[in-house]
C-alpha cells in the first residue's frame, strides 16, 4: 500500500486564519459548535489558491489535521496550561503579533476569504508577510486597476502634481518632467477592510514617491496616512541626529 503524502507546510494566511480560529472558540463551550468551527476552518483553508492540485484529497487540511494544528497553537498560548503539541515559529509569530489585536485578526481572516478566489496575481514579495499574502496581493491589484486610483493618477499628471503627501519631497527636483508618472497612488484603507469589489474613494488615496510608498506596504500598521507620517518623521529626525 503506497504511504501517505506528507501534507505541505501551512502559508502564512493559512496560519492567520488558524490562529483566528483558535481564539474564537476559545469563546466556544459546546462540542458541536466546537466542531462546526473546525469544519469552517477545513474548508476555507481547501479553499485558498496555495496549493489547488490537492482539494481533491481528503487528507488535505482535513478537520482532524485542523484539530491538531489548533493543539499547537494552544501550546503557544500562556492562558492555556495543554502541552499537547508543538507550535511552529511562523504559528508563534501570528500569534504574538495578534494576540493583542483580536478585531484586526478577524477582519485579516475574513479578507482572506473575501478575496481568496479573485482572480489575481499573487504577489511573491508578500510571501511571509504577516498581514496575509492574499488581501495585501489584493491590495496591489487595486491599485493597479481600480478606476478611480487610475483616475486619481491621471489628475495628478495633468495638474502637475509631484509631491509626497507624506515626506513632502518635490519629486520634480529630482526627476524633473517625468516626476508625476513617477508618482504612485497609495490606498490608506487597513487591509483588515479590504474585501472583493470593495469601493475605494477619493479620499482613500494618498500620492506618495516611491519610497513612502514601499514603507507602506511593508507592514501592515503603515497604511494609514497618520502613522505613516508618523513613521517618516521619526526616520527624519533620526537621519538630522
Amino acid at each position: 500500500m503506497a504511504t501517505e503524502k506528507r501534507m505541505p507546510p501551512l502559508k502564512i494566511d493559512e496560519v492567520i486564519l488558524l490562529v483566528d480560529a483558535y481564539f474564537r472558540m476559545k469563546e466556544i463551550e459546546l462540542p458541536s459548535s466546537r466542531n462546526e468551527c473546525i469544519s469552517e476552518l477545513s474548508n476555507s483553508m481547501r479553499s485558498l489558491p496555495f496549493y489547488p492540485n490537492l482539494r481533491d484529497n481528503n487528507a488535505f487540511r482535513s478537520c482532524a489535521g485542523m484539530s491538531m494544528c489548533l493543539a499547537n497553537v494552544g501550546c503557544i498560548d500562556p492562558e492555556n496550561s495543554s502541552h499537547f503539541g508543538h507550535g511552529s515559529n511562523l504559528q508563534k509569530e501570528v500569534f504574538n503579533y495578534y494576540s493583542n489585536k483580536l478585531d484586526e485578526l478577524k477582519g485579516i481572516a475574513t479578507s482572506i476569504r473575501s478575496v481568496s478566489n479573485h482572480n489575481m496575481a499573487l504577489r511573491e514579495e508578500y510571501e511571509d508577510y504577516i498581514g496575509g499574502q492574499l488581501p495585501v496581493s489584493y491590495h496591489c491589484h487595486l491599485e493597479s486597476v481600480d478606476k478611480t486610483v487610475q483616475r486619481i493618477k491621471k489628475e495628478s499628471i495633468n495638474y502637475g502634481k509631484s509631491h509626497c503627501v507624506i515626506c513632502g519631497d518635490d519629486l520634480k527636483d529630482k526627476y524633473g518632467d517625468a516626476a508625476m508618472s513617477i508618482m504612485e497612488a497609495h490606498i490608506a484603507v487597513p487591509l483588515s477592510q479590504h474585501r472583493v469589489n470593495m469601493n475605494i474613494s477619493t479620499t482613500d488615496i494618498l500620492l506618495l514617491c516611491p519610497a513612502c510608498h514601499r514603507l507602506a506596504h511593508s507592514d501592515p500598521e503603515l497604511f494609514y496616512e497618520a502613522s505613516l507620517k508618523k513613521r517618516v518623521k521619526e526616520w527624519q529626525i533620526y537621519v538630522q541626529l
